[in-house]
């Protein structure tokens, strides 16, 4: 079996490639510029010796001996081409060959160094039977050569044909001159063709050095963990630093999103442990020797429901708190009018809470964001429960709408508890109570601000605590404010929002 192996540069590296078309490229260039030097000087010599032949055959054909009949008198002929300067001046090389009208060659005048030329037969190329110039520029041997033919007319009318001249020129200087820039052409081909390997190989290696050092660092990240980076240099502002930089800002995310499911599952699974074990004690008692005790059963069939419950709850948390981190990807935007939905959640809990006294204070009116309108009720309903669960007797909420230059803030401040100092940045973690047992028995799992805290952040807005222990919590939300039109604000107004 024959494995036929065949040039690809599918199966190359990028920097073969490279280097192939970088040389490639220049070497291309090169050869085009020289062959078009090369056409260029030879069609001028070309037509420098054309000129001669031309002229030489215009003095020949004018000359009055020829013109007169005289073509089979060769001493004459002779005479004529050695004593007239200006044929014997231009022939240099050439060969001058007499043909009569019906095209047989009578006679040839060169000098001594074109007897080589001159042995050849050259007649296959006259054309007789013709008043016109003829031009031909074969290849004999290698070398190009240049024959060119004119009538000779009668000396008594000027226009009956009595002969022809045929100039036979071997170009010796364009061929020698050709053959040597040929030559030289191709020396000088072979060193453009090492040098532009060279460049092509150095331009290669220089430009890849960035992608080779992404490459390894790459490689790094693989083996040793996210918390590798890629190390790139200020002074470069090209699209492989670019690259790098994503590079390191998404091994960023991806170490940040690591640690979070990492952390979040931790947690979670702390907090569904809890009411996994209650339930697994209370079960147990019942199998042990509660079935036969009504209280005793009734107690921990209740105490089972309400942990079941609170695992519910906590599995709709996780769920609401997973689909707030992707609200940033979601498309169905739209505009929200910020005075109108903080109205109807405070009407909401005053229904719901008729011993609360609920405050608004709308600093600035027709205020609109970016948002969907129910992850903004979502979000004030989350903060507004926290005040009320956590009110401590205080039974009153403030809530304000103000405008601060660009963006819309959105105030909730309770009168309870409060939180110290050093647990007020903690708050908007997962799984986070301030006081576990006491959040535990008002329902809570610690992950209402985590879901607020995603939500504003996905409209590209922010939440901030404030806080003092026993004075009360106050929380602002801030979102990017959006200006409205009139035709857009008549049509929110006919929608109900």
């Amino acid at each position: 079996m024959t494995n036929v192996s065949s040039f690809s540069l599918k199966s190359r590296s990028l920097k073969f490639k490279w280097t192939f078309g970088a040389a490639a490229a220049i070497f291309l260039t090169f050869f085009l510029f020289s062959y078009a030097i090369y056409q260029g000087i030879g069609q001028m010599l070309l037509n420098e010796e054309e000129q001669k032949v031309n002229s030489l055959l215009a003095e020949t054909t004018a000359n009055q001996v020829l013109k007169s009949g005289n073509l089979d008198n060769a001493d004459l002929l002779k005479e004529v081409f050695d004593k007239s300067p200006s044929i014997s001046r231009k022939i240099q090389d050439q060969v001058i060959a007499i043909y009569n009208a019906k095209g047989e060659q009578l006679d040839k005048y060169f000098l001594n160094s074109s007897q080589k030329t001159a042995n050849n037969d050259f007649s296959s190329y006259f054309k007789p039977y013709t008043n016109d110039r003829v031009t031909n520029k074969p290849t004999i041997s290698g070398d190009k050569m240049l024959i060119s033919q004119g009538p000779i007319t009668s000396l008594n009318d000027n226009s009956t044909v009595i002969g022809y001249v045929q100039i036979i020129n071997p170009l010796t200087s364009y061929n020698k001159i050709m053959g040597k820039l040929l030559l030289t052409m191709f020396l000088l081909g072979a060193v453009a063709l090492f040098i532009s390997g060279m460049l092509g190989y150095l331009l290669a290696q220089n430009f890849l050095r960035p992608l080779t050092k992404l490459a390894k660092g790459m490689s790094d990240v693989r083996n040793n963990g996210f918390q590798q980076r890629i190390e790139t240099t200020t002074k470069s502002r090209d699209e492989i630093t670019e690259l790098t930089v994503i590079f390191n800002d998404m091994m960023t995310r991806i170490e940040t999103s690591f640690e979070q499911q990492k952390q979040f599952v931790e947690d979670a699974s702390h907090e569904l442990r809890t009411p996994v074990q209650i339930m697994e004690g209370h079960l147990k008692l019942l199998d042990r020797w509660g079935k036969n005790d009504p209280e005793v059963l009734d107690e921990s069939l209740q105490a089972s429901l309400t942990e079941l419950e609170r695992m519910k709850k906590l599995v709709q948390e996780m769920l609401d708190l997973s689909r707030a981190e992707q609200v940033s990807q979601t498309k169905e935007l739209q505009i929200t009018s910020i005075n109108d939905t903080v109205e109807q959640v405070r009407r909401n809990f005053e229904v719901m809470y008729t011993d609360f006294t609920f405050k608004l204070d709308e600093k600035a009116d027709n205020l609109h964001a970016l948002i969907q309108h129910n992850h903004l009720e979502q979000l004030l309903i989350i903060v507004m429960d926290n005040a009320v669960k956590y009110s401590d007797g205080a039974k009153e909420v403030d809530m304000a709408v103000a405008r601060s230059g660009e963006k819309v803030e959105v105030t909730i401040r309770d009168y309870g508890v409060g939180i110290s100092a050093d647990e007020i940045e903690k708050v908007f973690n997962r799984f986070y109570r301030v006081d576990k047992a006491r959040s535990r028995e008002k329902g809570g799992n610690g992950l209402g601000l985590a879901i607020a805290k995603q939500l504003v952040e996905g409209y590209l807005g922010t939440i901030s605590a404030t806080s003092a222990e026993g004075k009360g919590t106050e929380i602002t939300i801030t979102l990017p404010l959006i200006e409205k039109v009139a035709g857009e604000k008549k049509e929110e107004k006919k929608n109900g929002n």
